[in-house]
């Protein structure tokens, strides 16, 4: 990212070539994994299934995620020159495959998911015996081992959130949450189900878990009805092809849940549709099977090509435009921001209720990237979806009320927060200018707040930022005694 804006400067158009680029790699190495493991006409399939698979939008699109798209080319690449050298005897292979691990890892923690195939291909699918086999591990392990000792020893990792369940530093969270995700993100790889929707309803998980358990129930039907038919090279790629992408879903399990972190599972999840599709078109009209199980089995085929083939392909282009749309929409709100700008440099900004994170936090990063100069602080209150209540108590005190409601009940606020490090009354923060303490709590987080200012609101170190009629207006605080509403609307 550093070398695109040194190289392109504000050319985000160049961004993206760059970006796909790195997806074409991906594509490429999958290539390579996929036409080694399958015959020919399933092999294409799933390489087609696994370019369009909309899970791989937001990688290849969005600039700040491209990371993951590096690794797992990387990884890929690492895994097809393992298979070479494994099945031909290649020796450069194992270099390689090294190399592309290392390459991978250095990249993002999402190259685990690459390494995943390699220890399923040798579990599974690798055919010689058990001493060959942990020999051809053995460097792989010695890489993943390494790079996890250099990550926790470095302070890498994610600690005090809800969502993001580093199982390095917490365990407990990240296996009591690991089942759910596992099955909503298994919902989405085959079903392309919305499970990103829990991010702003929390209460739609539960419904998310079942039909993700609801999915890997009908793929395990159709596995099993169709297995008989397949050929020798078929089940061996899929002995080993489904254990690696399971796998490989475990870092992703650590994060949200999103389709985005499916880069590595889906290599697997398009080599079992793409063997499903062709079995079951060929099934038609065979006598082998009964007919009320090769109709449910056809339905499922034609359902996979609506959506892998059809709404996914539609979804590439939709997606990015919406995108576009939407960043477009909430980055004007962001540059009209009324504030003092001649002063900003010495200002302290206190942005009381933001309706989304995006233009309560990125002001910043969009000010920087348009050269504008920084604030001395730029301090956020509340996220929280409900009306807010600023009341004047004391000639450098506040008070902000939550009406209603409380901080911490959405997911994008428990992303800062976790539960099992609550606020509660009398817990302060001094943020140098500014001292917020917690005078009440509900069940996920504080209800009230006092704002202690180091000198009056009203000077020119502080402006003061409401979100208002669709946009950020600055204000002035409320006379002693008086208050301010101001209700939720989103921007």
């Amino acid at each position: 990212m550093a070398l695109d804006y040194q190289v392109f400067g504000h050319c985000a158009p160049a961004f993206h070539a760059h970006s796909i680029l790195w997806y074409i790699l991906l594509c490429l190495a999958a290539m390579l994994i996929l036409r080694r493991s399958l015959p020919p006409a399933i092999g294409v399939l799933a390489l087609l299934l696994f370019v369009l698979d909309e899970s791989h939008i937001l990688p290849a699109g969005w600039w700040a995620n491209r990371n993951s798209v590096i690794a797992v080319a990387l990884g890929f690449l690492g895994v097809a020159a393992h298979l070479r050298w494994r099945e031909e005897q290649w020796r450069p292979g194992i270099f390689l495959s090294l190399a592309g691990y290392a390459g991978g890892l250095l990249a993002s923690e999402t190259a685990l998911g690459a390494l995943a195939y390699v220890l399923a291909y040798e579990l599974f699918g690798a055919q010689k015996g058990i001493r060959a086999r942990f020999r051809a591990a053995a460097p792989v392990f010695v890489i993943a081992v390494g790079y996890y000792a250099f990550y926790r020893f470095n302070g890498y990792g994610a600690a005090n959130s809800e969502l993001y369940l580093d199982p390095g530093t917490n365990l407990p969270g990240y296996l009591m949450a690991a089942p759910g995700r596992f099955l909503m993100h298994m919902g989405g790889q085959f079903f392309m189900l919305p499970c990103e929707a829990t991010f702003l309803r929390p209460s739609l998980e539960p419904v998310f878990i079942v039909m993700g358990l609801g999915a890997l129930i009908i793929m395990g039907f159709a596995l099993h009805v169709l297995w008989p038919g397949f050929e020798e090279r078929e089940r061996r790629a899929l002995r080993w092809l489904i254990p690696g992408a399971l796998i490989a879903t475990l870092p992703s399990l650590a994060a949200i849940v999103n389709a985005r972190v499916l880069l590595a599972p889906s290599l697997g999840g398009a080599a079992v549709i793409a063997v499903m599709i062709v079995h079951a078109w060929r099934m038609k009209g065979t006598a082998t099977v009964a007919v009320l199980k090769r109709r449910l089995v056809r339905g499922l085929m034609w359902l996979f090509i609506i959506l892998h083939l059809g709404v996914s392909a539609i979804l590439w282009p939709a997606q990015v435009a919406g995108l576009r749309l939407l960043m477009g929409h909430l980055n004007a709100i962001m540059r009209s921001i009324e504030m003092d700008e001649e002063r900003i440099a010495e200002s302290q900004v206190l942005v009381v209720n933001a309706p989304d994170p995006y233009t309560g936090v990125y002001p910043v990063m969009l000010r920087y990237f348009d050269g504008l100069p920084q604030a001395k602080s730029w301090w956020l209150l509340s996220m929280a979806p409900f009306t807010h209540r600023l009341t004047r108590t004391g000639d450098r005190e506040l008070e902000l009320e939550i009406v209603n409601g409380q901080l911490c009940t959405t997911l994008i606020e428990k992303l800062f927060r976790s539960p099992e490090r609550p606020m509660r009354p009398g817990d302060r923060h001094d943020l140098k200018g500014l001292i917020i303490t917690v005078l009440e709590t509900g069940d996920s987080g504080p209800s009230r707040l006092r704002l202690e200012f180091e000198e009056s609101p009203e000077t020119d170190r502080y402006q003061i930022l409401v979100f208002h009629n669709g946009g950020y207006r600055r204000i002035r605080p409320p006379e002693m005694g008086t208050s301010l509403e101001l209700p939720y609307t989103l921007p």
